[in-house]
């Protein structure tokens, strides 16, 4: 897959392309991205996404904004795993939130080369939002651009939803989320040099930065991490570290059972159960048994002990 900037455009190649946040990334989203690839490959053009960056009610809310579900790398990675062609962020701001439904579809057709649209039915866009999937076929029709709607897709007959799945992780609740998903929750990042704390007392960890106002809920978690190719069992915590220093946060994974050689340049970490939440100790000591703890907890968990 090819991220796309202002260089590459006009495309020279006509797209197949869909527009959204993608943030959670769940079935509702995969529906769609199949249905583009599939269209792109009967039509024999391109299959592109286009996505913002940040997300657009963290620009234009003036009450709460969003917390986020994907970071803007893990959702490149999995856009890239569907086998989509062509991603163009669009860097969103206030200036770009002004422009009028007709002047967007343009740009979607004369820059993108996009001749098919694939939304879903609620699929909002222009000024203030007033363009939809009717502005769209009318506007398109102009232009060349033929307009698909993607009606919503559900999970035990609840209409699966972004918002859904972010009240799920602020509970923890992971193993919720990835019914939603058809997947595991998972973040990708470049590893970091941590403090080595956990490697003095015994349980080093790899460490990535995790994205800014993350969904996730602070605790302890099993889960996998993803080192070339190769899916290890892991011990994950998302938080503060309250009895280490408790001012940055931090996520860090310790793999059970494996003493790595090397220092990978980037990991993808699975979330599969929630263990315990974040909690202070006395002492390293008291700590130190804990994560032992936790590593139980996490084994039989993964089923790695029999």
């Amino acid at each position: 897959m090819k991220v796309l900037t202002e260089e590459n455009l006009p495309l020279k190649e006509e797209t197949v392309c869909t527009i959204g946040n993608f943030d959670g990334f769940h079935k509702g989203h995969r529906f769609i991205l199949d249905r583009v690839i599939e269209s792109s490959k009967r039509q024999g053009k391109s299959s592109l996404v286009i996505t913002f960056e940040p997300h657009p009610k963290t620009v234009l809310s003036s009450g709460e904004k969003p917390c986020r579900i994907t970071g803007l790398e893990t959702k490149i990675d999995l856009l890239e795993d569907e086998g989509i062609d062509y991603l163009y962020i669009i860097n969103f701001s206030r200036e770009f939130a002004r422009k009028d439904p007709e002047e967007f579809i343009k740009f979607l057709t004369e820059k993108l080369r996009c001749r098919t649209l694939i939304v879903g039915h609620d699929w909002k866009f222009g000024h203030q939002g007033k363009g939809d999937v009717q502005t769209a076929k009318q506007i398109g029709r102009k232009y060349g651009l033929k307009v698909e709607v993607i009606p919503p897709v559900k999970e035990e007959d609840k209409r699966i939803s972004s918002t859904q799945i972010r009240n799920l992780l602020k509970k923890g609740k992971v193993e919720e989320v990835a019914r939603y998903l058809g997947r595991d929750y998972c973040i990708k990042g470049k590893v970091e040099q941590g403090n080595r704390i956990g490697s003095q007392i015994g349980f080093p960890t790899i460490n990535i930065k995790p994205p800014e106002d993350l969904c996730l809920k602070k605790g302890v978690y099993s889960g996998l991490v993803k080192l070339n190719g190769q899916l290890l069992p892991a011990v994950i915590n998302y938080g503060n570290r309250p009895t280490v220093d408790g001012r940055e946060t931090v996520l860090e994974a310790h793999i059970i059972g494996k003493k790595l050689s090397f220092k990978p340049e980037e990991v993808k970490i699975f979330f599969k159960k929630f263990i315990r939440d974040e909690k202070r100790f006395s002492d390293i000591d008291q700590l130190k048994n804990q994560i032992k703890a936790d590593i139980q907890k996490a084994m039989k968990s993964l089923e790695v002990l029999k």
